[in-house]
């Protein structure tokens, strides 16, 4: 299958990534810099305190009503009392959530098995936290080997935060560290907000899950008119429309809207068919987002922040890429240039925003984990109700197999099994320097979120840091070193591929022959999918191609009517007929499902 080029890839998705609303201010070791052992007694600070900058530059362990981690901690009482999630009272839109108790006629099969749930739970959170102290020392290690500028991660246990740490430093060469309150872009993590949102209105009989989307967005369509009519909001999320991989994401070089680029997939032939497999996606999912806004009448960053981030009080959370930028507290994007960790333009993903564009800090993660785990309800109040938000962690399509099993794609998240537990999980990627990862194990009610400021040294960390703790606590030791499996596998997912664009040799052909006169070359191209591109003469002896709106591209010379892109290795091929291109096929956009052949108009 061939790859979208990383010179059109706007979110990478590599191989597949504080208790209560206490905020803990931490600062770990920065790259190369011993880490401390960790405190002998657990410290927890009121969130006012902490956020007036009080608290003391050391990680959080233990919670509200849990005893310190480690021995030779101070008897119950010690540590004060988190924050109330809602001081001031729920918020008007926030639903309670059901009463419950044991029957009067004594507690029903149902209420026995709750029980038995809860003391899972309560044995797992115990397994979590006896293992913290070495956590913690190995979370400190793997930061250091990882190479990362910047990183936070949180561990919910119990329903609490029994673990939070921040790492290094916002930017590389600057002094500012990683705090609690950093605000890290979380690219595809965003799936799992638009699926909360989602389930959400399916809880307030908004819409429901199997609802075709023309019921809400009659000029919503694909290219098959019956997958036009019965294409639901499930099927969206979990991916499994037919169209190719990343459908959609190579427009965003065409300077398209996300409006325009929806509209642009009814021309797009389907891969496979409808619902019998899965291809990763932005623009189905933020087509589901859309179509949510039609039923509502409401926008996506209005629906999510009235129904996922305010109930939550997820107070540093932003939605789109100017309130990520204005944020005095926000984390850059770092890739590794030459050996170094450099600092890159972060990602403008606005245009599939349902999809990536969330921004968010450690401190927020911890409610809205406790909600994924909690059955869509925190602190007595209610988001989403079990069903519906338990769908969103279900299986859907099937992705692969692994040593553990089946790997499938629910809505808006991944599962897998490890050490013969469920796992449900999404991670984020920008290739310009992000990486993040939310995972939690639903019946053990133990989740990690980890936020890096690198790519892809911060995806390896991430899943590394993530396998460590659910190797600690569900079997006792590490199995693996998995940061340098982690490693390993990117290093081989990110290499080239078989069915990737083909690139010409990088010198030119001995017996090239010269091309012809630029302008019968130059003109107007269309493709139905695409749109246009204008070719014209560039600066020397080059071709000048503007993409719709958006990219300007530059050809060489290569071979006769063949030219090439030097950025990306790939050619444009003309057909000459009558002393004139009748059309020119743009390797750069022949990829899996498109056909990257332009007729002159």
């Amino acid at each position: 299958m061939k790859r979208l080029p990383a010179a059109l890839v706007a979110v990478a998705a590599a191989a597949a990534v504080v208790a209560g609303a206490a905020a803990v201010r931490v600062s770990g070791p920065a790259p190369g810099v011993a880490a401390a052992s960790p405190p002998a007694v657990a410290v927890l600070a009121p969130a006012a305190e902490l956020h007036a900058g009080a608290s003391p530059p050391r990680p959080f362990f233990g919670g509200a009503a849990s005893a310190p981690v480690f021995a030779g901690a101070p008897s119950a009482g010690a540590a004060p009392a988190a924050a109330p999630l809602f001081p001031d009272g729920p918020p008007a839109d926030s639903a309670p959530a059901p009463a419950a108790g044991p029957s009067p006629a004594g507690p029903s099969a149902e209420e026995t098995v709750s029980v038995a749930a809860a003391e899972h739970r309560a044995a797992a959170a115990a397994a979590v936290e006896a293992v913290l102290p070495e956590f913690y020392d190995r979370a400190q290690e793997l930061f250091a080997r990882s190479g990362v500028p910047g990183a936070a991660l949180a561990v919910v246990a119990g329903d609490r935060a029994v673990y939070v740490d921040c790492f290094g430093v916002r930017e590389a060469g600057r002094p500012g560290r990683v705090g609690e309150r950093t605000v890290f872009q979380l690219a595809s993590v965003s799936k799992g907000f638009t699926a909360t949102m989602l389930a959400a209105l399916v809880t307030r009989h908004e819409l429901a899950w199997d609802d075709p989307v023309r019921a809400y967005w009659p000029g919503f369509a694909l290219r098959d008119p019956w997958v036009s009519d019965h294409a639901t909001f499930r099927d969206l999320m979990a991916m499994r429309s037919g169209l190719p991989e990343y459908a959609g994401d190579e427009l965003r070089a065409f300077g398209y809207g996300r409006a325009e680029i929806v509209h642009r997939l009814r021309h797009l032939r389907p891969v496979a068919g409808f619902r019998a497999a899965y291809a990763y996606q932005n623009s189905l999912p933020t087509a589901a987002a859309m179509a949510a806004s039609r039923a509502t009448g409401r926008t996506w960053t209005g629906l999510v922040q009235r129904l996922v981030l305010d109930p939550l009080r997820m107070e540093s959370t932003v939605l789109t890429y100017r309130a990520y930028l204005d944020a005095p507290d926000h984390s850059a994007s770092h890739v590794l240039v030459d050996g170094v960790m450099r600092p890159q333009t972060p990602e403008d993903d606005d245009v599939f925003a349902p999809a990536g564009a969330v921004s968010s800090t450690i401190a927020d993660l911890v409610p809205y984990l406790r909600l994924q785990l909690d059955g869509g309800a925190l602190d007595g109040r209610l988001v989403a109700s079990e069903e519906a938000l338990a769908a969103t962690h279900a299986p859907v399509t099937v992705t692969g197999e692994d040593d553990g099993g089946t790997l499938a794609y629910g809505m808006g998240w991944k599962t897998r099994t490890y050490q013969g537990r469920r796992v449900v999980e999404h991670g984020g990627d920008y290739t310009r320097g992000v990486s993040t990862l939310v995972s939690f194990v639903p019946d053990d009610g133990v989740g990690i979120a980890v936020l890096t400021n690198a790519f892809p040294a911060g995806h390896a960390l991430a899943a590394a840091l993530k396998l460590t703790l659910y190797d600690l606590y569900m079997t006792g030791s590490v199995q693996e070193d998995w940061l340098a499996v982690e490693q390993d596998e990117l290093t081989a997912a990110l290499g080239p591929k078989d069915g990737s664009p083909a690139q010409p040799p990088e010198e030119r052909p001995r017996d090239a022959r010269p091309p012809r006169p630029r302008a019968v070359y130059g003109g107007v191209y269309v493709n139905d999918y695409y749109g246009r591109v204008r070719v014209s003469p560039g600066p020397g002896a080059s071709l000048r191609v503007r993409l719709g709106r958006g990219d300007v591209l530059r050809y060489v010379p290569w071979d006769g009517d063949t030219w090439r892109q030097p950025g990306s290795g790939t050619e444009a091929v003309f057909t000459v007929r009558g002393g004139t291109a009748v059309s020119v096929r743009l390797g750069l956009l022949d990829l899996d499902g498109r056909d990257g052949r332009f007729t002159r108009r």
